[in-house]
């Protein structure tokens, strides 16, 4: 009974091994897009007036949908006419802003997905002839539609609040900074 019992077990044990996969290297289908860049143009409120940033977001996908990066923008100074925040015979603001983005993503279908993000940073501002600068906090929550075209990439269009806080320059405050911004990207995975 003894020798039995011994053989049992030996059996089940030995069937358990043989069912784990010991490769060191992983076979079948893999991801490859663990990394992304996205080029991305925006208009944002800014102090009443409007204003146009171009950047860029990169980072890393932890899992098909959690991704951390960092993202950078910069308004485009130049003047634009109508109600842009840089107009003939003013002084020239220089605003820009980044920080820590982090995201979750909701697949729809293969192509389409909402996101939903957090950025988290700071902002700089200044005035091209008035001199010294500003730094201050800045977050940014948002959510976004997705759609790839091909599995490397695709287009996104998002809405976003931006809050701006301990603003001192100029005649500006908190609330010069912050407001609604929507903005188009182009989304390459790697």
């Amino acid at each position: 009974m003894k020798n039995l019992i011994i053989a049992v077990f030996v059996f089940f044990i030995t069937a358990q091994i043989s069912a784990q996969d010991l490769s060191l290297t992983h076979t079948g289908n893999i991801n490859h897009n663990q990394f992304y860049v996205d080029l991305v143009g925006k208009t944002a409120a800014l102090n009443g007036n409007w204003g146009l940033f171009g950047g860029m977001k990169a980072g890393y996908n932890i899992n098909p949908n959690v991704s951390i990066g960092l993202a950078a923008l910069g308004m485009i100074p130049n003047h634009l006419g109508g109600s842009y925040i840089n107009q003939d015979g003013r002084d020239t603001l220089h605003f820009g802003y980044g920080g820590v983005e982090a995201s979750y993503k909701y697949n729809i279908s293969k192509s389409f997905s909402f996101t939903g993000m957090m950025m988290i940073g700071a902002g700089r501002v200044d005035y091209k002839n008035l001199g010294g600068n500003d730094y201050f906090f800045i977050m940014e929550p948002g959510v976004s539609v997705n759609y790839m075209i091909t599995e490397w990439f695709g287009l996104g269009a998002s809405a976003d609040y931006r809050f701006a806080a301990g603003v001192k320059y100029a005649d500006f405050s908190d609330n010069s900074f912050s407001g609604w911004s929507t903005d188009l990207s182009f989304k390459f995975r790697f």
